[in-house]
């Protein structure tokens, strides 16, 4: 997959940009505060329908005007297309060569990204919520078709919640959202197994590459007998339903599952240095691209801060690991010959939401 051009129209601070990216590396780089991270959100949003920073629609667009837009011609070996996002203060909306797509899973299958970024560390320093968000990106990144499976499982725990919070409960109603969150959990749970399966052996061997030190572990922790999904949380919630009806809320779930990260034997999230977390973290981004291509898939990868993030050594041994991944790379930094070693590179200067090649 190969972001080929990007426009740009009242998206934050860029008014109009329109760049060229058809190469293995792009860096936006310039002084802090200018737009650099702007243009990845562009990319970012382009590929997610999210933002990784903006909470409201309006942040995202540019003051004084009533609506943004961001394109992208995406080629993914056999034919090009345009990806188009239109945000005003109703909503966001995608399509694909002008046309919406029947499917948010249609339009995911000709575009995805996978994002490192500072904050990133919090996947090791925080709680399991953090890590499942990532197990279900890294879910969705590999297969566009996790999406519909996530978004009926929460649908489902929104509206037992919404249920148990107005008593007194009807148990047969209860009793059917029970069964149908055992069915969508069960499989949402073995889509996670699979997922951090495939991400346990290049999560090794990228860790090891980026950090030079440190034996890295990746493993799953569900309340689910892996044995029989489906069953297990059917008694689980069986078990729990008077509880559940007491306290008015769910208890017990794939929702309450984590991600667990050790280091030298020892929980990363208590024990990992800064250097250390930030090594971890990088090297599961790129066990989740790495899925993704086994799969059949080449998101783009999009690194923000790059030469606050990673020493020297670090990022030699990145680059060096990402030229051999033959991805594409969209980077921001301060400074622009972080990335000297790569072999094709395209650099572009922001300052003050104007674009110079």
């Amino acid at each position: 997959m190969r972001l080929k051009s990007l426009k740009a129209r009242n998206f934050r601070n860029l008014e109009r940009v329109e760049l060229e990216t058809d190469a293995p590396f792009v860096v936006f780089h310039g002084p802090n505060a200018q737009g650099k991270t702007n243009l990845l959100e562009a990319v970012y949003i382009l590929s997610t329908l999210k933002s990784f920073r903006a909470r409201r629609n309006k942040e995202l667009i540019r003051w004084g005007e009533d609506e943004a837009q961001v394109d992208g011609v995406v080629d993914d070996g056999i034919l090009s297309r345009e990806f188009s996002l239109k945000v005003d203060s109703k909503g966001r909306s995608g399509s694909v060569d002008g046309k919406p797509p029947r499917q948010l899973s249609r339009y995911f299958e000709g575009i995805r990204a996978v994002l490192f970024r500072p904050e990133d560390t919090d996947i090791v320093r925080e709680g399991p919520d953090i890590r499942r968000k990532f197990v279900d990106r890294a879910a969705f990144t590999a297969s566009a078709t996790f999406l519909e499976l996530a978004m009926a499982f929460k649908r489902l725990l929104s509206q037992k919640a919404a249920l148990l919070r107005q008593p007194p409960v009807d148990p047969v109603s209860l009793e059917v959202f029970d069964e149908q969150l055992a069915r969508a959990g069960a499989r949402m749970v073995e889509r996670r197994l699979r997922i951090v399966e495939e991400l346990k052996e290049p999560f090794v061997e990228l860790h090891g590459r980026i950090s030079g030190h440190g034996d890295a572990r990746l493993s799953y922790r569900t309340q689910l007998d892996v044995q029989d999904l489906e069953a297990s949380y059917a008694q689980l919630l069986a078990d729990a339903r008077r509880d559940e009806i007491r306290r008015g809320m769910n208890l017990v779930g794939p929702q309450r599952d984590d991600l667990v990260l050790q280091l030298d034997g020892r929980p990363a999230r208590a024990y990992a240095s800064q250097g250390q977390t930030r090594s971890l973290v990088l090297a599961l981004k790129l066990a989740e691209l790495l899925a993704a291509r086994e799969r059949g898939a080449r998101p783009l990868f999009l690194l923000d801060d790059l030469s606050s993030e990673l020493d020297r050594f670090r990022t030699g041994r990145l680059v060096e690991l990402l030229e051999e991944l033959e991805l594409q790379v969209l980077v921001t930094t301060t400074d622009p010959s972080v990335l000297d070693g790569a072999s094709e590179l395209l650099r572009y200067r922001i300052d003050g939401g104007t674009v110079e090649a």
